[in-house]
């Protein structure tokens, strides 16, 4: 349903803007779509689309709040100063802010977490790797920071629900699951997205809770 209330409201953005161009075209009223700061609107449309489709998120959030601010720095309500002041101290607190949280506060936001002893740990730093595992998985926790990290779970035997966790931030994290599982994916974003490119569902079969964070990042599950 809210998929559907976004896509209208796409289609309803697109249809304005269409009028207002032809309007001004045949001397109507004055519409300009390139007014100042309009390029903040790819901040701000997404934004609100995004509260309506997923519910109000912290990544939603602070993507309106910046898009409503450098709006006001365009338009001469907010001085520029400000705003370049206080951008890069206040977007490292957010993220380490996550990252601290989910690590120390076992942040849920409706996660689902499946304790194993067996889960692996897998950290990448500022380089790439391609996991690939081929005998019984467990869960993992896997993060993605400057760089990209493909987790290759198709030869993997997984014979009960696990969880997957990932992370990345300032880089990406695929993960590649078997066709006999299903999935639940919960994400997490700032500045980046979450994906689950997966169109079906196994009727029976265990079940991968991914637990996704993308902050300036992107997890796809494929």
């Amino acid at each position: 349903m809210r998929k559907r209330i976004s896509s209208t409201l796409w289609g309803l953005i697109f249809i304005a803007a269409g009028i207002g161009i032809v309007g001004a075209m045949a001397g109507a009223w004055e519409f300009n779509i390139l007014f100042a700061g309009w390029w903040t609107l790819f901040l701000i449309v997404p934004a609100v689309l995004g509260m309506i489709e997923h519910g109000v998120r912290i990544g939603n959030t602070i993507g309106l709040v910046l898009g409503v601010a450098l709006l006001a720095c365009c338009r001469g309500w907010l001085p520029w100063e400000v705003l370049s002041r206080m951008l890069v101290p206040v977007v490292m607190i957010l993220i380490g802010g996550v990252m601290v949280f989910k690590n120390l506060f076992h942040l849920n936001l409706g996660r689902v977490k499946v304790p194993n002893e067996k889960r692996l740990e897998e950290l990448v730093v500022f380089s790439g790797k391609n996991m690939i595992v081929q005998n019984e998985f467990y869960g993992m926790e896997g993060e993605a920071i400057f760089g990209g990290l493909t987790i290759d779970l198709r030869g993997a035997q997984i014979t009960e629900n696990i969880s997957i966790d990932a992370m990345a931030v300032f880089g990406g994290v695929d993960i590649l699951l078997p066709a006999n599982v299903s999935v639940k994916l919960s994400d997490l974003s700032l500045f980046g997205g979450c994906s689950n490119s997966r169109n079906y569902s196994p009727v029976d079969g265990p079940t991968v809770y991914v637990n996704a964070t993308a902050l300036f990042g992107g997890v796809e599950v494929k």
